[in-house]
């Protein structure tokens, strides 16, 4: 009896904490970023080819010293991650990357198309300006 109430609750455990994606564990930091790195892997073609606004594409140097130039499916991997490739931690950490991976995401179940949402992208930060303001 001791030894099935054990085996039930190792499998309770195991169920709970599955990764069936096999997602990074940076993933796991909080339910937006954990579901923009599903998206990223089980759609990652729908991610090619949308901008990127946090600067990746064109600043190197400030982005892990390498440039993302396949669009925002970079901000979350390294190469085709369905095939050798391997996970970026870029988006986990900023905002914008993974909030417009999922922004993307509810327009494509809205039925948009990908042009369209680079569109929609494009136009979102098109007239926004960074303020010159000091924070601190």
């Amino acid at each position: 009896m001791l030894i099935g109430a054990l085996i039930g609750i190792v499998f309770l455990v195991k169920t709970a904490y599955a990764n069936p994606l096999d997602l990074p564990s940076y993933a796991f930091t909080k339910p937006a970023i954990k579901e923009a790195y599903a998206f990223a892997k089980l759609d990652s073609d729908k991610l090619t080819g949308l901008p990127c606004n946090c600067g990746c594409g064109g600043d190197a140097a400030g982005h892990g010293g390498r440039l993302h130039s396949r669009g925002l499916i970079d901000c979350f991997t390294l190469g085709d991650i369905n095939n050798g490739g391997e996970w970026d931690s870029h988006a986990s950490e900023c905002g914008l990357c993974y909030e417009d991976a999922l922004y993307a995401k509810s327009l494509y179940e809205e039925g948009k198309t990908k042009d369209e949402i680079k569109v929609i992208l494009e136009e979102k930060y098109s007239s926004q300006k960074i303020s010159d303001n000091t924070v601190y």
